[in-house]
């Protein structure tokens, strides 16, 4: 007996069901006033400069409608897409060098979505399935479009999740726990962007993509395909260094050990991904420490210490590798921080007066 789908909490609805972002948005299109004969037409033309190329198939050929809204934030792109039924059928051949090289985080409605991608073949509605723009794969409409997209640049989201081609074409489900997680961030993050710093907007950004990564690595964990053997272990592994990512002189022995497996086994399980955990391990204390000087209650932290506790055992060493990354010394850094925080109580302090 099949069992009905689990329903999207009400408190989430404006994300994940009839929702419309639009007084959000800083771009909007939709065909109401283009001709009613030349709407699909329109509507193929609009995606394909947004995404690339696809064979579309319109299930309703008469009285054919769409539109969508879309909002930046930092390096995310957020659009809201709605409208009659259709399918977009992105194949080997439609895909160019030039198109959008991002993956694609699609938020469903309680419309059916059916969905082809990579080895997996599902229909659902309400869970949240990742795409990736520069391979094939198939969306179907058949009850009406009503998703969310978010467009995710390819190193940023495969800086925090690491195999992400293993993931790709998985969706995540109302029972998983960190779904409604996702769900009330990127709402939040929708409704406040506007009001946000850069600086601002770059941190609830990265928190985001931390977030996806983190729910499609659950999903792997738990149900990972006997062919990613691989990329599950990589995930342990990575899980492993993110738990102990403050330990002074933490090793790939100390990882390898934790997953009871030599540490040539671990190098060849990584190298298959493409990933060198070192790396990763750096760019994930980097991040901390970037997060933890961000922090307003970290403020009279000295730098030696937050550097410290993210494993560096150098602060010269900390300073010279987060002035690399970032493009400021950890100093300078949170002196813009307390800029911008500064700017942002004398706005609020403006606007009580008005």
């Amino acid at each position: 007996m099949k069992s009905n789908p689990a329903p999207i909490p009400e408190s989430i609805s404006k994300v994940a069901g009839m929702r419309d972002i639009s007084r959000f948005a800083d771009m909007h299109l939709s065909t109401d006033d283009v001709p009613q004969q030349a709407r699909f037409e329109y509507w193929e033309h609009t995606c394909r400069d947004l995404i690339g190329d696809f064979e579309f198939t319109d299930y309703k050929v008469k009285d054919f409608h769409a539109k969508f809204s879309m909002l930046s934030v930092d390096n995310l792109t957020i659009g809201h897409y709605s409208g009659s039924p259709h399918a977009m059928d992105r194949r080997k051949s439609h895909i160019k060098s030039v198109d959008n090289d991002s993956y694609l985080v699609i938020l469903q409605s309680q419309r059916r979505f059916n969905l082809s991608h990579g080895p997996y073949q599902q229909s659902t509605l309400g869970g949240i399935s990742l795409l990736d723009n520069v391979q094939p794969f198939l969306g179907a409409h058949p009850e009406g479009l009503d998703i969310i997209n978010v467009f995710i640049p390819r190193t940023v989201l495969e800086n925090a999740i690491g195999p992400v081609k293993h993931a790709v074409g998985l969706s995540l489900d109302p029972a998983q726990t960190t779904f409604p997680i996702i769900l009330s961030y990127l709402q939040s993050l929708i409704e406040h962007s506007t009001f946000l710093t850069p600086a601002r907007k770059a941190r609830m950004a990265a928190v985001a993509v931390e977030l996806i990564a983190a729910g499609f690595g659950e999903r792997m964990e738990q149900d990972p395909p006997q062919s990613l053997s691989g990329a599950a272990l990589l995930y342990r592994a990575q899980a492993f260094i993110a738990d102990h990512i403050g330990a002074e002189g933490l090793s790939m022995e100390d990882v390898a050990a934790a997953l009871n497996m030599s540490v040539r086994r671990l190098q060849e399980v990584a190298s298959a991904e493409n990933i060198s955990l070192m790396d990763w391990m750096w760019e994930r204390r980097l991040q901390l420490a970037h997060a933890k000087l961000a922090d307003v209650a970290n403020s009279v932290m000295p730098v030696g210490l937050i550097a410290y506790h993210c494993g560096f055992v150098s602060q010269a060493h900390f300073s010279r590798r987060f002035k690399e990354r970032f493009g400021q010394t950890p100093t300078e850094f949170r002196a813009s921080i307390i800029a911008d925080q500064s700017r942002d109580r004398a706005g609020v302090r403006l606007l009580k007066r008005r």
